[in-house]
């Protein structure tokens, strides 16, 4: 993975890196801070979902130190239908639901099953320069889990009210919200090719305005 990084306040690189086992844990408490245990990813499906296919996981850095992850999992077809109906629920994507590495070329679906930045101490909001950084290793990380010329939707479950909001400003709509009621989460989805245009205007945007205070 070609690391692109972005220099945030007081000099700090924020970089982005493939998930380790050592990671999980770490990742696994992160989930439970940002939705809840009721709604955060089990461990042990964490472990599960990683050995499929750890492409998928990866990891935020400032300065070295981890400040937030991304996990992306490649859907194989079957699993589609009951996942956009609410009748199979993220919990219940097991391993053998995930392309795995040597499938790359065949992932059509992605689902973001998590991206968290944590904030900076005594701040509410993840840091500017964090988001830009992931704007930046958009494609990278993509393309560590399939070719994204082959990639068609992309999915994601709106897990808080300001996780719709970033949704749809993304360009995702939503597929159905009649989710199980242990799981009322709306499921969202938009097009690949929608999706890198959006971020790369947002993407070029940002340093556009960056520019003209420098």
């Amino acid at each position: 993975m070609s690391q692109q990084t972005e220099e945030g306040e007081g000099g700090a690189v924020y970089g982005v890196r493939p998930a380790t086992p050592d990671d999980l844990d770490w990742i696994a408490r992160l989930e439970i801070e940002a939705y809840t245990a009721e709604h955060a990813v089990a461990r042990a499906k964490l472990d599960e979902w990683f050995c499929a296919n750890p492409c998928g996981f990866s990891v935020l850095t400032m300065g070295g130190g981890r400040v937030g992850h991304v996990t992306l999992l490649p859907l194989r077809p079957a699993l589609l239908d009951g996942f956009a109906l609410g009748t199979i629920r993220e919990q219940e994507i097991d391993g053998a639901s995930l392309y795995t590495p040597a499938e790359r070329e065949l992932v059509r679906n992605l689902h973001v099953e998590s991206i968290i930045i944590l904030p900076p101490k005594g701040r509410s909001a993840p840091p500017l320069k964090a988001l830009v950084c992931l704007g930046r290793n958009f494609i990278p990380l993509i393309a560590r889990v399939c070719e994204p010329q082959n990639l068609e939707d992309v999915y994601a479950l709106g897990a808080s009210g300001p996780g719709e909001s970033f949704l749809r400003k993304l360009g995702f709509t939503l597929v159905t919200n009649a989710r199980d009621t242990t799981d009322p989460r709306g499921l969202y989805v938009t097009k690949f090719s929608a999706l890198e245009a959006k971020i790369h205007g947002l993407y070029l945007r940002r340093v556009r305005n960056t520019e003209a205070y420098t």
